[in-house]
């Protein structure tokens, strides 16, 4: 009788603790992977014993290196290795557009506790605003919510 009290308590714990997960989890961000800005990123690892100078330097290990074919603003990322996931949202950062005779880049710091390797593979979404191309033209638009672009595998790949 005790354990039919138990089950009775803790299966509605469960089942509320698992819509609650759901609800909060939950990103209502449509996904494409039409890469309408030409949004380039990689994952670079920058150990170090690479950039500073000093033992006592803070520096991240690893960077997102992204620039785009278009203007546009970065709105947030997704990146994950199977194992472990960084998602940054609600962020506004222009993207240097790509220059062949003058490369730019962004240089995003990503967090240090990350289990990730030279060489491991990681699937990349960013988040960049609605747009449409109608001729030479990219035209916004600014009455829907923004599209996560899932720009597929990337390995990660060591500074020089």
């Amino acid at each position: 009788m005790k354990t039919l009290y138990v089950a009775i308590i803790a299966i509605p714990c469960i089942i509320a603790a698992s819509v609650m997960w759901y609800l909060t989890s939950y990103d209502p961000t449509p996904v494409t992977t039409e890469n309408n800005f030409g949004v380039n990123v990689l994952v670079i690892h920058s150990p170090l014993y690479m950039e500073c100078p000093t033992e006592d330097c803070k520096q991240p290990d690893y960077y997102l290196k992204i620039n785009s074919k278009s203007k546009v603003l970065l709105e947030g990322y997704d990146i994950c290795d199977g194992n472990s996931c960084i998602k940054k949202d609600g962020i506004a950062i222009p993207l240097p557009v790509l220059d062949v005779l003058h490369p730019d880049y962004a240089k995003l710091p990503l967090p240090n506790d990350l289990p990730w390797k030279d060489g491991d593979s990681v699937d990349i979404q960013v988040k960049v605003p609605n747009s449409s191309m109608i001729g030479n033209v990219l035209y916004f638009d600014l009455s829907t919510p923004s599209t996560w672009v899932d720009l597929g595998k990337s390995e990660i790949v060591r500074s020089s």
